[in-house]
Order: C-alpha cells, then sequence, then structure tokens
C-alpha cells in the first residue's frame, strides 16, 4: 500500500506543519504584545502600595507591591487609558501610548485626599467631621436595619484584609471573580438572585466596580452593611440603572484625620 504511505506522511507533514506554523504564530502575538512596568508615588515622593491598576476596556489589571512598583504584561498596543485608585487618594486617570513588542515604563503621582492640619485645627477637623458624618452612622445603627462596625470593632477582630471583617455576617460571602477577592449577597428576596454584587459608598460618595481589595482595614473607621435592596437608605441606594445588578450596599468610612 504505498499510495495510503505516501498520503499518511503526507498527512502528518502537514498537521506537524500547521502545529508548528500555530506555535509561531502564537509566539508573535506574544512578542507583539506591549507591556508596562511603572512606579506609582504620592506628592511627597514615597512609594505607595496597594494601588489599584488597570487599563480600562481590558481584563488586565495589578496591584502596586510595597515599593509601589507594578508590571502589566501582554497589554494592546496604542492609544489606551491607565487608572489607578487605591481608597485615601484620588483616583489618577492616565492616557498612554503603548508600543508593540516594547516596554514602556512611566511614574505616577497621586494625590491623598485627606489632609492633615497642624495642631489644634487638627482635633478640630476630626471634631466636626466625627459629628457630622458618624452622628447619621450611629443614628442608622440605632435603628436596627443593617449591619455595623465601628472603628473598636474592626480592631478586635485584627483583620488582615477587609473581607476578614465583614466575612462573618449573615448574608455575606467572599467569592474569588476573575481572580479577585469579591463580596457577594448571598440572597436576595427582591431580586431573586443569589449572586449579587454590593453597591459601594465611600465617605457618602457610590464607588464604582471597587473590590474589597482596595479598602484595607488599617485605613477603615466604620463600615454599614445593608444585604437587601430594601434596607438601604435612600442616600446610599445604587443608581436605576444598577439596581438591576445589586442588591444591597457596603458603606465604608474612612480614618479621621489625626486618629
Amino acid at each position: 500500500m504505498p499510495g495510503v504511505s505516501t498520503r499518511l506522511i503526507a498527512a502528518v507533514t502537514l498537521v506537524a506543519c500547521c502545529g508548528a506554523t500555530c506555535v509561531l504564530q502564537a509566539q508573535a502575538r506574544v512578542v507583539a504584545a506591549a507591556n508596562l512596568v511603572g512606579l506609582v508615588r504620592d506628592s511627597a515622593g514615597a512609594p505607595i502600595g496597594g494601588v489599584e491598576v488597570w487599563i480600562r476596556g481590558t481584563d488586565l489589571y495589578t496591584h502596586t507591591n510595597d515599593s509601589g512598583g507594578f508590571r502589566l504584561m501582554g497589554a494592546p498596543g496604542g492609544t489606551v487609558k491607565l487608572a489607578l485608585r487605591r481608597m485615601g487618594f484620588e483616583q489618577a486617570m492616565v492616557d498612554l501610548e503603548l508600543r508593540l513588542g516594547r516596554t514602556d515604563s512611566l511614574v505616577v503621582s497621586m494625590t491623598s485626599i485627606a489632609t492633615t492640619l497642624p495642631g489644634v485645627l487638627v482635633e478640630d477637623e476630626a471634631t466636626t467631621r466625627s459629628k457630622r458624618l458618624l452622628a447619621g452612622f450611629w443614628d442608622r445603627r440605632s435603628r436596627g436595619f443593617g449591619h455595623f462596625f465601628t472603628r473598636d470593632e474592626i480592631e478586635a477582630r485584627n483583620p488582615h484584609e477587609f473581607t476578614d471583617i465583614v466575612r462573618t455576617t449573615p448574608g455575606v460571602s467572599v467569592v474569588m471573580v476573575n481572580g479577585r477577592r469579591s463580596i457577594r449577597f448571598s440572597r436576595s428576596a427582591f431580586t431573586g438572585r443569589n449572586d449579587c454584587p454590593p453597591q459601594y459608598v465611600v465617605d457618602g460618595m457610590r464607588v464604582e466596580n471597587a473590590t474589597p481589595d482596595e479598602f484595607p482595614p488599617q485605613d477603615v473607621e466604620a463600615i454599614e452593611i445593608y444585604n437587601g435592596i430594601s434596607t438601604i437608605p435612600a442616600q446610599f441606594a445604587p443608581r436605576v440603572m444598577q439596581q438591576q445588578r445589586t442588591c444591597g450596599a457596603i458603606v465604608i468610612w474612612t480614618r479621621l484625620p489625626g486618629t
């Protein structure tokens, strides 16, 4: 059967060539990708760890290390928008032009939100802010709707991550979504869903697409958790368009200056 053998060898050779071609094409795609390395500092030049760095419109994200450094591999070439955020700092947005097959670098400076004032002014500011913000917290806690954590209760848990504070709260579960820790409300009678992400609210402002890793426990003064859409106070309720995908809220109050 010489003809059959010849055809078989030709077919095997063709498959092998196709396999090699596929490998070369995959390698070409890796080589052709753009890479980005960077350093994130505060206004005084000190490195900032734990900053979420994300190329908008993609699934590429990372967090800075303790030295403020980060690395994003396999990024798309061309004009991209880099988003950086960390609790206690203003969100930073950077427009970049990434080159295929090259590693670009940059240094980003982030501005702290809380300003420390000297002497007695710090104490006055802390007192005023506590009365204005935490008075509402204590009032809502007294009504019995939701779950509440004070700074003392947070410290008593000795948490390493934000999820360590809330994981034992009824109706709350901690899951991994795309390699990131996420909080989900396990059941909502209003929506009938078993996997509902919360609406995050930080110091009274809604924060979209947040993750628990963005909120280091040492930066948190108090927490309110509402695991049902009907229990959320009106000022913290998600926008109408987002009510279809959220069924609760996590309200975070950041540490007072000077404390």
